[in-house]
């Protein structure tokens, strides 16, 4: 009985201490509240688009930088569990933030967050065990660093070139599985975000090539 309760004890103390030594594992991800993007009213939605004759049952979308419910609560989870703080709640806040969150059907998914304050640019890198086309899970990566000015610049200026700040936020084609490429800036009190499933393969080269070039300051 005695070398039983050992056992376990010792056990115990193996399980504590790697959670000490690799905070990774410590975390667990909170239980789901709050929504990271504004939610439009469905019901008046579809009212308004029957008024105007705008409807298309075969290819609807909302209006620009909010989603539906079921949407926005999808996302909202995922980006929970990576840990990610809701940004378009910080307008004004002189903020300078640039993330991309990618939720593949039957991958894993992951977000890169970019932030300048002052000269000084840092990427955070998170990824979970979770689907993101299903259920959020543990986050299993957490990284930061530092990256060089000319990088934000660099990507800022993609930004211009394809005009991102007047791209629709909906995704006007209908796809199945695929994977959901979230891309969101906030700068100052500027805050837009858009949302394409598998740009890089329908009909979204340019934006896709902002968010990889997001993605590849992270490897340089």
């Amino acid at each position: 009985m005695k070398n039983s309760i050992l056992k376990y004890s010792i056990i115990l103390f193996l399980l504590s201490s790697c959670r000490i030594i690799y905070p990774d594992i410590k975390y667990e991800p909170i239980k789901f509240g709050s929504y990271y993007f504004p939610t439009y009213d469905e019901v008046k939605f579809k009212e308004k688009q029957k008024e105007s004759g705008e409807i298309n049952l075969w290819n609807y979308t909302g209006p620009n930088d909010s989603l539906s419910e079921f949407t926005n609560q999808w996302y909202s989870k995922h980006l929970n569990s990576l840990g990610e703080p809701i940004l378009y709640t910080k307008k004004n806040k002189k903020k300078k933030v640039i993330r991309f969150t990618h939720l593949g059907t039957w991958s894993n998914p992951y977000s890169y967050r970019l932030e300048k304050d002052d000269e000084v640019v840092k990427i955070t890198y998170n990824k979970t065990r979770g689907l993101g086309g299903y259920k959020a899970g543990r986050r299993i990566k957490h990284k930061t660093k530092k990256v060089d000015l000319e990088k934000w610049e660099q990507i800022m200026e993609k930004v211009d070139k394809i005009d991102f700040w007047n791209i629709e936020t909906h995704d006007p084609n209908m796809i199945f599985d695929g994977e959901e490429w979230i891309l969101e800036i906030l700068i100052d009190d500027r805050y837009h975000f858009v949302s394409r499933n598998s740009p890089d393969v329908y009909d979204g080269k340019e934006y896709a090539e902002l968010c990889t070039l997001i993605t590849n300051s992270f490897s340089e």
